[in-house]
């Protein structure tokens, strides 16, 4: 069924590959954005822009967020206060619901928010011990599900580290080995990171705007073995760089939290979307599509000047 769907980061990393996804699917997607110079992104990919910001819930965004059948909130603005500018979301998601159309929700949150699990593993019952970088994020997900409370469907998904295009962490390797001919990875890289596929994690979003059960929480991870040491290796082969570690007191020292948050080593499962939702990665791997990852980075970048 075609519905009218509001997006908000739709210019965003996984906003705009979710905003593309559901526009194929047929829907009338609405994208959020700040910035005029983004509409037109957005309009070839068939999004009607909107501007506005998040920060000022009484704009005119709101009547269309209003008069929308679902919202789908991904945008996450670490430049102005990441957990302010939520709660600004949330806000404005509780006004659409009571004095609005809008009966469906999904809410972003994180692997992050898992801390380090129970042994260094976790499922969606694993009881929540956030890293300190994404602490508020626990609690914004229990104010995302009290929309319940007003006939509100919300389901909350957790999505691990994103990757492909070229934006993300591992894009950034991408950046590094083509201009430094470098991949430095956090700590001694015996961690494990979880990833998912842009692409796939957009897919996600859409089976659970059709399918996910409200009040449930999924995480979306490809669930690859692969260490962090491995991950850069096989960055550094496919690009001819050489790899080289950041030692953790000094990722720490310079990065705080979010150093922290980079040398933690988890492990979840996505059984639980995968048997629910249907949801099946086309990406399965980073390491085992390295090499087409790299072409693909080096199709929207320029050799750099020798």
């Amino acid at each position: 069924m075609r519905q009218r769907i509001f997006v908000t980061g739709a210019t965003g990393y996984i906003g705009q590959a979710v905003a593309s996804h559901l526009v194929r699917q047929g829907h009338q997607v609405f994208g959020l954005t700040r910035r005029v110079e983004e509409s037109r992104a957005l309009l070839d990919a068939g999004v009607t822009p909107v501007l506005g910001d998040l920060g000022s819930p009484g704009g005119e965004w709101m009547g269309t967020l209003q008069n929308c059948d679902a919202a789908v909130h991904t945008a996450f603005d670490a430049q102005n206060g990441a957990a302010q500018v939520d709660l600004c979301a949330l806000d404005a998601l509780r006004v659409a619901a009571l004095d609005g159309r809008v009966r469906r929700v999904i809410y972003t949150s994180g692997i992050w928010v898992h801390g380090r699990g129970e042994q260094g593993r976790a499922d969606e019952t694993t009881p929540l011990t956030p890293l300190p970088i994404v602490q508020w994020r626990a609690t914004h997900e229990e104010i995302a599900l009290d929309l319940q409370d007003h006939e509100i469907s919300v389901i909350i998904l957790r999505p691990g580290m994103v990757y492909g295009e070229q934006r993300g962490i591992l894009g950034g390797w991408f950046a590094e080995a083509s201009e430094h001919h470098t991949v430095t990875y956090p700590g001694d890289g015996s961690q494990h990171w979880n990833l998912v596929h842009r692409d796939d994690l957009a897919a996600a979003y859409a089976l659970a705007l059709d399918h996910g059960q409200s009040g449930e929480r999924y995480l979306i991870t490809d669930e690859a073995p692969h260490t962090v040491r491995e991950m850069a290796e096989a960055v550094a082969k496919v690009t001819g760089a050489r790899t080289v570690a950041w030692p953790a007191e000094d990722l720490i020292r310079s990065h705080g939290g979010y150093g922290e948050a980079l040398l933690n080593d988890l492990t979840v499962t996505s059984a639980k979307a995968r048997r629910r939702l249907g949801w099946a990665p086309q990406h399965p791997s980073f390491v085992a599509e390295v090499d087409a990852l790299w072409k693909e980075w080096q199709a929207t970048h320029p050799a750099p000047a020798r």
